[in-house]
């Protein structure tokens, strides 16, 4: 009996040093598991930690750098609020640009157009083939030219031909389509998604147009319905400045590709341009409906008539007589309520990137 008794009472002490071992491991288990509430924390010091190293990016940085900063940006956006993401957004593109800068002499600078020449000596465009053919004309680079040329096609640079011989170096548009649409608003994904496609290729080349009509005019009807369905958009602002933009274009075109010399009956007008102005005439939804009409009715009027209906100085603010191009290029602003977008003091480029940068 005392026997069975001993064996009882140490089965209950074995049992109760089980329990309490037990107990012990889920206290400790609950401690070294992080809360939730830790696990954003963490996450949080983290995306403040990438913010600073960008911050610290600059154009004697590495190629490494910039993947390094990518790949936590990927990870950290979509964790973040709004508001947050933006500003990384932001600081992204600044970090970019001093990246990218150039501090060239009158030496380098003259050897980084007769490099950009030899690119253009051969289609399709290629700075790395060009390096290997002229190795000479590489050579004269500065360090930092020779640099990002080698290591063009990492971590989204790009070396951009703008037309006129011009090149220069650029975060390819994509760039912000693959580190932060996905994580952002409806407005902000597809703001940044159509600018990237849009500016893949350049706008304008010498003075000229480098898209169709109809692609201009698609543009500018994309903007006008983006403004309506996103009015408080982040990007309302700059939606509203191209909409502006193409809206002028489509009217006046640029130096070297205009719609028309003397917008008067029997003289010339691209007929690619007329076809779009006059299909936009018949849309009645869109606001460019009724500027496209005053076009048609302007370019059929005879020149003198149309100058008793305008009150317009002769003379320049140089006192010189204007031309006809700038009489009709102002009776023609005046008529539609149009401004040139190149009247101002600080232009902001939306041609670029996936997002508008001030030029000033």
């Amino acid at each position: 009996m005392k026997k069975v008794l001993m064996m009882s009472m140490c089965s209950a002490l074995l049992l109760a040093g089980c329990n309490k071992t037990s107990q012990q491991d889920q206290v400790v288990s609950k401690e070294q598991k992080p809360t939730k509430q830790e696990a954003t924390q963490k996450q949080e010091n983290s995306c403040t930690q990438i913010m600073t190293a960008m911050q610290k990016i600059n154009q004697n940085s590495k190629i490494e750098d910039l993947n390094q900063i990518n790949e936590k940006l990927k990870t950290c956006v979509p964790s973040l609020k709004n508001e947050e993401q933006l500003k990384l957004m932001n600081a992204s593109t600044a970090m970019y640009q001093r990246f990218l800068k150039q501090d060239d002499n009158e030496k380098t600078a003259k050897a980084f157009e007769a490099f950009g020449y030899a690119i253009l000596e051969k289609e399709p465009l290629d700075a790395k083939k060009t390096m290997k053919t002229k190795k000479k004309l590489f050579d004269q680079l500065s360090a930092r030219d020779q640099y990002l040329i080698q290591h063009e096609g990492q971590a989204y640079i790009e070396l951009l031909y703008q037309g006129e011989g011009m090149f220069t170096y650029r975060r390819q548009p994509n760039y912000l389509v693959d580190v932060f649409a996905k994580a952002l608003p409806a407005d902000q994904k597809e703001f940044l998604t159509r600018m990237a496609k849009d500016n893949k290729e350049i706008f304008y080349d010498d003075g000229a147009l480098a898209i169709s009509w109809k692609e201009l005019t698609e543009r500018a009807l994309f903007w006008e319905k983006f403004i309506q369905k996103y009015p408080k958009s982040y990007f309302i602002s700059d939606a509203k400045l191209l909409f502006n933009e193409y809206r002028y274009f489509i009217f006046f075109g640029l130096d070297n590709t205009p719609v028309s010399d003397e917008f008067a009956p029997n003289t010339w007008i691209d007929k690619d341009a007329l076809q779009q102005i006059q299909f936009l005439s018949t849309q009645k939804q869109s606001s460019l409906a009724k500027p496209a009409q005053e076009f048609l009715k302007f370019i059929a009027t005879p020149v003198e008539e149309r100058n008793k209906q305008f009150n317009l100085d002769l003379m320049d603010e140089n006192g010189q007589e204007k031309s006809n191009y700038q009489l009709v290029h102002e009776q023609l602003e005046q008529l539609l309520k149009l401004e040139s977008p190149w009247n101002t003091q600080s232009y902001r480029d939306c041609h670029m990137d996936a997002v508008c940068i001030d030029t000033n």
